[in-house]
């Protein structure tokens, strides 16, 4: 576990460290102005791919999993069959809706049908992006994690060779050029990378991939209602903060601080997430290996999360200065108690992959509802009675109760409790994360630096002893050593 994360880790670090350049450049060129629109259209674009592409961006990965599992090279063969065509499909289908609904897009985005080219344009995303989650989707299903990482931090590189000179020269109107050749970029890549996994020639008719496909999309197409409710939600968030009459662009500081979270916070969640999911509906008939795992999981996502977090509290406004500029300096506000959220989210984020790596799809389907509706109460609310950092507050809201009700339902469905040294790690993670909390809540920059210096180190120190009673850290660091040497 530790082994895969740190490779899907390495690569999204350096992923990180190549898009540093990148937002700095973009948050240059575009402004707060600009970086709210490209996370509009973005938000636009992924409604769109959520409605037609039935999920299985996920559910593919379960089959492809299973599939491997039972070492049937010819069933293997099939179900990559099967997803590559529902992948055109899908893409086809992303096209024709997006020529549609491209006037209506363009009034309820822009509020005039100025746009409606941008997303005639854009509409051609939708048949690299489907064949890209095709590609992809065969990586994670067979676990190649290496590949996973090289790729990730290959198209990283490659997209902002492609970002920097395009919003350089074009300003605002190069944001639609950038997001059709990221996407472009990001099929050549994955099919690069992908067309190594080894599948023998099978005939698979129109039925066969029907009907052998039709778990797939049932489980998948409740997936993509709970996807296209959560994107629903966002853009109208996104919505909501673009319409605000202030001085200062709250869509563009919320897409901000949205990016920080999941982009540079959240890099341990997308490493592990890679692997342990396949891995885990592997194992999801035995309830007593599903629930060894998942306490694993949250214990190494936490060890690794813990002290990130608490960087990120000491170093926040420097970060923020260095990735864009001083106008984004108020999204501290919205990172005040959304940093803490992402402790949370380490909790309860592996007990919702249980639900779904046993394919239960109702349940599912009700928890995300659930996580979804309250996101867009909790930040409206929020933020009209505290700002900025109602936002963040409404972030930790959610995640809490959401975190409740997931856990209530593994626990009477599967069994599932917390192991004694899980739960210890948990109390320690949270209460380091809430003291770093109420530090910037009470204590304004730099004199917050010093407590937040010790909180982290503390966080560290944690991390260290207990990894070390997992792993020998120790022997790892000396046979690191011995291959430098060599």
């Amino acid at each position: 576990m530790l082994r895969a994360t740190g490779v899907f880790g390495f690569s999204q670090v350096l992923r990180i460290l190549v898009g540093l350049v990148s937002s700095k450049f973009v948050a240059l060129f575009l402004g707060t102005t600009g970086v709210g629109i490209v996370g509009l259209l973005q938000n636009t674009l992924s409604i769109i791919t959520s409605v037609t592409g039935f999920g299985i961006n996920i559910s593919g990965v379960r089959m492809v999993a299973l599939a491997n599992s039972e070492n049937d090279q010819e069933q293997f063969s099939k179900s990559i069959v099967i997803l590559q065509r529902w992948s055109i499909v899908t893409g086809i289908l992303g096209v024709l809706l997006t020529f549609l609904l491209a006037k209506p897009l363009s009034i309820w985005t822009f509020g005039s049908v100025n746009y409606v080219n941008w997303f005639f344009i854009l509409s051609i995303n939708f048949i690299f992006s489907s064949l890209a989650v095709h590609k992809m989707v065969v990586l994670q299903g067979t676990r190649s994690m290496k590949a996973i990482a090289v790729s990730t931090v290959i198209y990283a590189v490659l997209a902002t060779c492609v970002t920097i000179p395009i919003y350089y020269f074009f300003k605002m109107d190069g944001i639609v050029p950038v997001l059709v050749l990221t996407a472009v970029l990001n099929y050549l890549v994955n099919w690069f990378f992908s067309r190594k996994i080894e599948i023998i020639p099978v005939q698979v008719s129109v039925k066969e991939t029907i009907s052998c496909g039709i778990e797939m999309i049932q489980l998948g197409f409740l997936l993509s209602i709970n996807v296209i409710f959560g994107q629903i939600m966002s853009y109208l968030l996104k919505l909501y903060f673009n319409f605000q009459n202030t001085s200062e662009s709250i869509l563009g500081l919320y897409v901000v601080a949205s990016t920080l979270l999941i982009t540079y916070v959240g890099m341990i969640f997308s490493a592990m997430s890679t692997d342990f999911y396949p891995r885990l509906t592997i194992l999801q008939k035995e309830n007593s290996q599903v629930k060894e795992m998942v306490n694993d999981q949250i214990e190494v996502a936490l060890l690794l999360i813990t002290p990130l977090i608490l960087g990120f509290y000491f170093l926040a406004p420097i970060v923020i200065r260095l990735l864009y500029s001083k106008d984004f300096l108020d999204v501290v506000l919205i990172l005040k108690f959304a940093l803490l959220a992402i402790i949370v989210k380490a909790i309860i984020w592996p007990l919702a992959f249980i639900i779904l790596a046993k394919g239960e799809k109702k349940l599912y389907f009700k928890q995300e509802l659930l996580g979804d509706a309250m996101n867009i109460i909790f930040t409206i609310l929020l933020y009209e009675y505290l700002g900025l950092v109602g936002i963040g507050l409404a972030m930790l809201f959610n995640y809490a109760v959401y975190g409740v009700y997931v856990y209530n339902v593994v626990k009477n469905k599967f069994q599932f409790n917390f192991r004694k040294n899980t739960l210890g790690i948990i109390v320690k993670s949270t209460v380091l994360g809430s003291l770093a909390a109420i530090t910037v809540l009470f204590i304004d920059f730099p004199n917050a630096y010093w407590i937040l210096l010790i909180l982290c180190l503390m966080s560290i120190c944690l991390s260290c002893i207990e990894l070390n009673k997992r792993i020998n850290i120790k022997e790892y660091v000396l046979k690191f050593r011995h291959k430098l040497k060599k």
